[in-house]
């Protein structure tokens, strides 16, 4: 199987479900329609001794407008709520508990070990980590509106059951509907949902206020009766109807999204068992994947493996059928003799840890590498990584990868005066700088990234002091490299969705031609920058305007920093396609010459980490 052309298949069948998602709301209209039609318009004609008309077209104006707004008012309502509290809101109300970035707890640190490696080979940063801790079953989810308010969570079961490949897999999975835009659809569906399930409630909101204030009880005869609790009656019908297909769509969406995620389980591990044992084990276990909790139904859709149970014939199964997705990845699996292999003593771990490989993993496997992603990990001295898991630590790291080497000069005189703003890591920030010695610049924005969890553990007020710390450090010297303003730039833009809403650009510029002025400036600094030479930025640059669908202006070599930050604020808005573009045309300016500067991969790492594009780090490849 093609990954990119799975990818864009599933894209299409999604579209065609939300259209038809769109025409369950129009049916949601045209019942209410009829619901008044019949009552008011009915009840009138019947009264003057006319025949029946149900058709008015001021009547269904009104009616489209009203339910309409309803709709789409509660939907946006819903929407916009489950942004600005990101993920975290959705993994606490199923149950979960964040996991300290440095508990010392055995299966935990098995878990972060697994989701700092695959957030590393994945080029995203570590997202914040749950446990279902009252779940035996064996399942996970992914959840947040964009990769800087995700989060992981996972169950017990899922920690305590499976080994570290599987457990890899099943991490590997989730990874795949953050890196693949995922999750926000996900959201936007629970808000739709919620948009349609509010017929339902106000009917029941009706009735209830009609029969406590007593007007449900008394029947004024001459007048024909009160309509309103048989009105009351009808929305919430007619909502549950609206939730019945609703439901269906949210789940034909899922299954299609399953199947492309565990494709993307293999590329990113390199190991079809992991994934494989995983699916074979929620099949043997009694529980299986089912979430206990009351918030399961509404939040199905994100889980690894069906939560709820299929019922109505598989209708509403958000998951392709177990079978199915283990004979995709293992077409000889026989589930017979999956059982026989279990009573006899075996695992059944690794009876298939290659069948099956070349229709997942080979297409396009170089892009990404856990096992390069853990080896990176297994460099780091323990000192450094001890420090990234705990807040004091880890902003104490950030501070010295900021320091200047030589301590004895005046812009070190400066800096240690900055570091005066948060005197609680000051000296922790000194021990580290001479360990730090012994991580290479290439590893240091991986590293940073691995901080990132313990950073959102600051209180308000420590986050404040953090930020203009940063800035101080980076300004000591009046000058800010390549290096300084990657690591800036994407620590705060991760950092700080912990500590309010960050609104999502919306998109502005869908053709190369309206970011050309943007691109050029990017395309510009990585050839500068990454060659200095002349002849050969120029050769670069070259390479690089071929590669994107808009005429550039011939390179300009005199860029600065600032030039760049203008540029990313433009092409943070620009159509997915379009940034597609201008990454496919970095790509060719750093690999024109045939090496890559390290002031390259920092900078292109930056320009995909502003454009919210996952991007796995160009010396692990």
């Amino acid at each position: 199987m093609d990954f990119f052309a799975a990818q864009e298949q599933a894209r299409k069948q999604t579209a065609w479900l939300i259209f038809f998602y769109a025409l369950a709301v129009i049916g949601i209209i045209a019942a209410v329609y009829l619901v008044f039609a019949f009552f008011f318009i009915s009840s009138a004609e019947s009264d003057a001794g006319q025949a029946a008309d149900l058709w008015d077209p001021q009547l269904f104006m009104w009616v489209t407008l009203s339910v309409g707004t309803i709709i789409v008012g509660a939907s946006f309502f819903k929407t916009m709520q489950l942004s600005s509290s990101g993920g975290a809101a959705i993994a606490r109300s199923l149950g979960g508990r964040p996991v300290d970035p440095g508990t010392r707890d055995a299966a935990e640190r098995k878990l972060l070990n697994v989701i700092e490696e695959m957030a590393l080979a994945a080029g995203t940063v570590v997202p914040q980590v749950y446990l279902l801790d009252d779940e035996p079953g064996i399942n996970a989810f992914a959840a947040g509106f964009s990769p800087r308010d995700a989060v992981i969570g996972v169950t017990r079961g899922c920690v305590e059951r499976l080994t570290r490949d599987e457990l890899q897999g099943v991490i590997a999975h989730e990874f795949s509907h953050i890196v693949n835009g995922d999750m926000r659809l996900n959201l936007r569906l629970m808000g739709i949902l919620f948009g349609i399930m509010i017929l339902t409630i106000i009917g029941q909101i009706l009735l209830r206020t009609i029969w406590f204030s007593g007007a449900g009880r008394s029947r004024n005869r001459k007048e024909g009766g009160n309509p309103l609790p048989f009105i009351g009656l009808a929305l919430i019908i007619i909502g549950y109807i609206g939730v019945f297909f609703a439901n269906l769509i949210k789940s034909a969406v899922s299954r299609q999204r399953e199947f492309l995620s565990d494709a993307s389980a293999v590329q990113y591990t390199r190991n079809l068992s992991g994934i494989a044992g995983a699916l074979k084990k929620i099949g043997g276990l009694k529980q299986g994947a089912r979430i206990q909790n009351v918030h399961a139904t509404e939040a199905s859709h994100l889980f690894f493996g069906e939560a709820i149970g299929r019922g109505f014939a598989g209708l509403f199964a958000t998951h392709p059928p177990l079978e199915t997705r283990i004979k995709r990845l293992d077409p000889q699996f026989n589930p017979e003799i999956e059982k026989l292999t279990r009573s006899n003593g075996s695992n059944g771990d690794t009876a298939s840890s290659n069948v099956g490989m070349s229709g997942f993993a080979q297409t396009n496997a170089g892009t990404l590498d856990v096992n390069a992603a853990a080896t990176l990990i297994d460099a780091l001295p323990a000192a450094v990584m001890d420090a990234a898991h705990s807040p004091v630590g880890a902003r104490s790291l950030v501070y010295a990868m900021l320091l200047t080497d030589d301590d004895t000069s005046e812009v070190r005189n400066r800096q240690d005066e900055v570091l005066e703003l948060d005197p609680q890591a000051k000296a922790e920030t000194t021990q580290l700088c001479g360990t730090l010695l012994q991580v290479g610049r290439e590893s240091r924005l991986p590293l940073a990234e691995l901080a990132v969890p313990a950073l959102r553990q600051m209180s308000p007020d420590q986050y404040t002091r953090f930020r203009n710390t940063v800035q101080g450090l980076t300004e000591a010297d009046s000058r800010i490299d390549i290096f300084e303003f990657a690591l800036s730039q994407m620590i705060i833009r991760h950092v700080e969705p912990a500590f309010g809403r960050v609104s999502t650009a919306p998109i502005k510029y869908r053709t190369a031609e309206k970011v050309v002025p943007a691109c050029s400036v990017i395309l510009a600094a990585l050839a500068v920058w990454g060659t200095g030479k002349p002849d050969i930025a120029t050769s670069c640059y070259t390479a690089g305007s071929a590669r994107f669908n808009a005429k550039l202006p011939p390179l300009n070599p005199d860029i600065s920093l600032e030039d760049v930050a203008t540029a990313l604020k433009v092409l943070v808005a620009a159509a997915p396609a379009v940034k597609r573009q201008v990454l496919d045309a970095c790509s060719a300016v750093v690999m024109a010459d045939g090496k890559i500067a390290l002031e390259q991969q920092e900078l292109l790492r930056a320009v995909a980490d502003a454009m919210d594009v996952p991007l796995p780090p160009l010396n692990l490849s």
